[in-house]
């Protein structure tokens, strides 16, 4: 680095100043993935199930067909009553992928309270399986599930819940919507030969508040259309929305792939990866590759479901999560207890749903790269800070994220630091003091994209942690920063006494 890359008089250069206390970070690297072994493992034989692959300005989404004509079938009306599971009516399944459409209506007394709850009834076809008395050898259920898509469709003004139920009636899933709101259950995992039930009902209302469709004429009135359809070979099966019905993944060579639907606010899909089969000293790269009109969200916990890292993006934007450190045996109690290790992947829909078009999970095993520096992930805090030293060393900044990079001169060295921002980040940059948390130094970008530097920073014989941080819903979790870092030593006479 010359010193014209660090001239003080550019925008954005300070001078050390003393502040108090330091933060914590995280993020990985990204690069582009290869989208050849999915189009191989999604592509199906059924024109209606065959998924096709639409790029966007910066994803690769797998949009799926619209399931809501059922292919022209002919409705049935509801049947009163079917307020319990005793009375549920069941519907029958018409055509070829297999579906059914019932008219219902959500009733309510003269005082406009609403007194109505509607049950179906699903008998999925096929032949139900049959328990092992070897159960070693007993095949995973899963692996035979069909996959049911649910939409209900309610009158402007009316707002509805739904309720899908296994076979003892425990609730399974549970999606709520406002006034006029479409539901979708689009991909819950059934089982053939099996009964499973789904329940109309109003909304709730939240604590004291009045019901969401207050004022909805009597009689309301909604549509629900049910498919039957095959999953495809890496699609997630709901409800996996906590550790234990996490999907499980596997590898294939170095790579484990999972597609899945933004399927409701807030839904949450969790997977779990298997990581005994990776080298040691190799390291694990994400990448989710997002849904146009969605903000993703990507988290990784460990076998306890504690959560080690995590990031959030702005609306279609592709995650990253790269040069993550796995753990020993010894480190992850948990699986060491089991005797294997594992992680949990989480993808969690932050805004906007897409019941159509797939999100593609990508984790990748892989040797650190060679070429440069790199943030290791997890470095949320000084205990677990990246490793930096003379050179260039690239990261993400996406959305609340912060990065701590930590330095060790061996004797007094004075130091350049230089951080060039990405586009929608305005990057802080902090010199702490590892030993009692003291801002020694700090500078911050006034715009996205401009570059910051701490120049002539006297840096002492003891480790320093660099600290980058960004503004308020700054973020971008596709596009790097870049960390320079030069050091020379002192002038002979540098703090000597006159």
């Amino acid at each position: 680095m010359t010193s014209s890359d660090m001239d003080p008089r550019q925008p954005g250069n300070t001078r050390p100043v003393p502040s108090s206390t330091p933060a914590a970070g995280r993020r990985g690297r990204g690069r582009v993935i290869s989208m050849l072994v999915l189009v191989t493992g999604l592509a199906g034989p059924s024109c209606r199930r065959a998924p096709h692959f639409a790029r966007g300005d910066a994803a690769a989404v797998v949009v799926m067909p619209r399931p809501r004509d059922a292919g022209g079938t002919p409705s049935v009306t509801e049947r009163e009553p079917n307020n319990t599971a005793a009375e549920a009516q069941e519907l029958t399944w018409v055509g070829a992928p297999p579906a059914a459409v019932v008219k219902g209506s959500i009733d309510r007394t003269a005082a406009g309270k609403v007194a109505d709850v509607d049950f179906f009834k699903l008998v999925v076809p096929g032949q139900r399986m049959t328990k092992s008395a070897d159960a070693g050898q007993a095949p995973d259920p899963l692996s035979h599930a069909r996959r049911l898509s649910v939409l209900l469709d309610p009158e402007a003004g009316l707002a509805l819940a739904l309720d899908f139920l296994d076979e003892g009636l425990r609730v399974a899933k549970t999606v709520v919507g406002g006034p006029g709101e479409t539901l979708g259950l689009p991909n819950m995992a059934v089982l053939p030969g099996c009964t499973y039930y789904l329940r109309a009902k109003a909304a709730p209302a939240n604590k004291g508040c009045a019901a969401p469709d207050a004022g909805a004429p009597a009689g309301s009135s909604y549509q629900m259309t049910v498919l039957l359809l095959d999953f495809e070979a890496v699609d997630e099966r709901e409800p996996n929305d906590r550790p234990e019905s996490a999907g499980e993944l596997s590898w294939q060579g170095r790579s484990a792939l999972a597609a899945g639907l933004f399927g409701w606010r807030r839904d949450e899909d969790w997977y779990r990866l298997p990581l005994d089969a990776i080298e040691p000293g190799w390291v694990l790269n994400l990448d989710l590759e997002g849904v146009e009109g969605v903000a993703a969200g990507l988290a990784i916990h460990d076998s306890a479901a504690k959560r080690i890292a995590g990031v959030r993006g702005r609306k279609g934007e592709r995650l990253t999560l790269h040069n993550l450190v796995l753990p020993s045996v010894a480190a992850d109690a948990g699986a060491a207890a089991a005797g294997s290790r594992w992680w949990y992947l989480v993808v969690r829909t932050e805004s906007g749903l897409d019941r159509e078009r797939r999100y593609v999970l990508h984790a990748e095993a892989a040797l650190p790269e060679a070429r440069g520096g790199f943030e290791t992930e997890p470095n949320d805090d000084a205990a677990h800070a990246s490793p930096v030293a003379d050179g260039s060393t690239t990261g993400y900044l996406p959305v609340g994220d912060v990065d701590v990079f930590r330095y060790l001169a061996a004797e007094p060295r004075e130091m350049d630091i230089e951080v060039s921002s990405p586009p929608r980040v305005r990057v802080k940059l902090e010199v702490v003091r590892a030993r009692d948390g003291q801002v020694l130094a700090e500078t911050a970008a006034s715009k996205a994209r401009q570059t910051v530097r701490i120049l002539g920073f006297s840096c002492p014989a003891e480790p320093i942690l660099l600290r980058l941080s960004q503004g308020k819903h700054d973020g971008n979790a596709s596009e790097p920063y870049l960390l320079k870092v030069g050091s020379r030593l002192l002038p002979r006479d540098a703090g000597r006494r006159d």
